[in-house]
């Protein structure tokens, strides 16, 4: 069969697979055959790509300091003989060192090789490298660069890694009728809430001021809550069915998808069931089977996606106006969404592409990685360099690297289909929220644009922020 791979993919010699573009000359056989490290070492020496490398005449490339040594360090011995002996006598800007094809201007590490092949250029790490370099903030510097990190988070011995500081991030995970929490460090695992049996929890999120989660309940069709502080629980609405929902724990408001009538609905958190319906739709019409949302409660925004005839990923202030298009291209059914605040990207996984793709919060910067593990994802959440998500069909919770899509794991697999999944913060807010607005809880409020965050907006029921 013809293998078609994506504008972001290459195939592999054999024909069994695609590989994202980035994986091509990493050092790291991705395809089967090994084909995405062949032919590699043409690009050791290329104008403008390398400052110490050279082409070995098999596919490898060999430090510059081995070549015309005396000794064969290449496997077919190219890298002695020839013009070794003739001296170097060219105007460098950096060094020259002799090759078998005579002398060649060499650049020093954190610059390459121009055009002319005698001067050097500086290389930006932070553009070039993208996440690669740092995990958060990047500051290019004359043949170096350095990383540092958002408040809240401290530079780990590798000098490129961000770690959260303060209590373990936690993810909590619903399976079947229960909430666990795993801890990301430990892998400590714990009930933390269990309804009846019979029950499903559906989608969840959390309230890091009260420590409540709220959870759909399809058997019931309601949003129902538990304090994870008293054990108490509670019924926030009913009458709903919801394959999303969100908390805005600053404007204490509860937001909700409903993708059949094409709307997005909000109610406050602390509304008790009285019998009558409390919430208001935020936004209806032309909404095309809003599934997955989350929020940016301390910006006033949210973003959702559409998995009806034309898939799209969405953006809006948070009492719906200034809505528009994020994304609208390349998309298949984006089923999961995760915000990534630290790096301002937004994260989606596809169940009819099997990929996993982010984008910066403004649409830009898009990178598709298609995954063969991405089979029918429910929720997603984004933890320091960990992208997680709950998987239907194989009954698990998996992660990768965020910015390669490598190093996939199964944390947890259960007798039970997971749904939804949020990495929230015990204690004072600051791994669910990002850390680099937030010290303390009263700060939260000062820094953020979420008008209902003080005085519920001076409403008197709902308050729907608009920034």
């Amino acid at each position: 069969l013809h293998l078609s791979c994506s504008r972001t993919h290459v195939p592999c010699r054999d024909g069994t697979g695609c590989v994202a573009q980035e994986y091509l000359c990493d050092g790291e056989k991705d395809c089967a055959d090994g084909s995405d490290e062949d032919g590699c070492a043409q690009l050791c020496n290329t104008p403008g790509r390398s400052h110490s490398s050279y082409p070995c005449g098999l596919g490898s490339c060999l430090n510059v300091s081995l070549v015309c040594n005396g000794r064969q360090d290449c496997a077919d011995g190219s890298d002695e003989g020839g013009n070794c002996s003739v001296p170097c006598q060219r105007s460098c800007t950096h060094l020259c060192y002799p090759s078998p094809q005579g002398p060649r201007c060499w650049c020093g590490p954190g610059y390459r090789l121009a055009a002319d092949g005698l001067s050097c250029m500086d290389i930006d790490e932070c553009t070039e490298w993208g996440k690669g370099a740092c995990s958060q903030t990047c500051l290019n510097a004359p043949g170096s660069y350095s990383c540092g990190c958002l408040p809240g988070y401290l530079l780990e011995p590798d000098g490129h890694t961000c770690k959260l500081t303060g209590p373990e991030p936690k993810l909590l995970v619903a399976v079947q009728s229960e909430v666990l929490s795993y801890g990301l460090r430990s892998g400590h695992e714990e009930v933390v809430l269990a309804t009846d049996k019979d029950r499903v929890v559906f989608s969840l999120d959390y309230d890091l001021v009260e420590r409540k989660v709220f959870w759909m309940d399809l058997a019931t069709e309601s949003i129902r809550w538990q304090d994870l502080n008293s054990g108490k629980k509670g019924t926030l609405v009913k009458g709903v069915r919801s394959d999303c929902i969100a908390v805005d724990w600053l404007g204490r408001n509860l937001y909700w998808t409903d993708g059949v009538a094409g709307q997005v609905l909000a109610t406050r958190l602390g509304a008790a069931w009285q019998g009558i319906p409390e919430y208001t739709v935020v936004m209806d019409g032309d909404l095309d089977q809003p599934h997955s949302l989350v929020l940016q409660p301390l910006a006033g925004l949210m973003y959702w996606s559409e998995v009806g005839s034309h898939s799209r990923l969405m953006e809006a202030s948070m009492d719906g106006s200034w809505r528009h298009v994020l994304l609208a291209q390349g998309l298949g059914w984006p089923t999961a969404l995760a915000l990534d605040l630290p790096t301002q990207r937004i994260f989606w996984l596809d169940e009819k592409l099997g990929s996993v793709g982010s984008a910066r919060l403004d649409g830009s910067s898009v990178k598709v990685l298609k995954l063969h593990w991405v089979r029918s994802p429910f929720a997603a959440a984004v933890c320091e360099g960990q992208l997680y998500w709950s998987e239907r069909k194989t009954w698990s919770v998996q992660q990768v690297d965020k910015a390669s899509g490598k190093n996939r794991t199964v944390l947890l697999k259960r007798h039970g289909q997971p749904h939804g999944l949020q990495v929230p913060s015990w204690g004072n807010p600051s791994p669910a929220v990002p850390a680099l607005l937030i010290s303390h809880p009263a700060h939260a409020v000062l820094a953020g644009t979420n008008g209902c965050a003080k005085s519920n907006g001076g409403c008197a029921q709902l308050c729907l922020p608009n920034p």
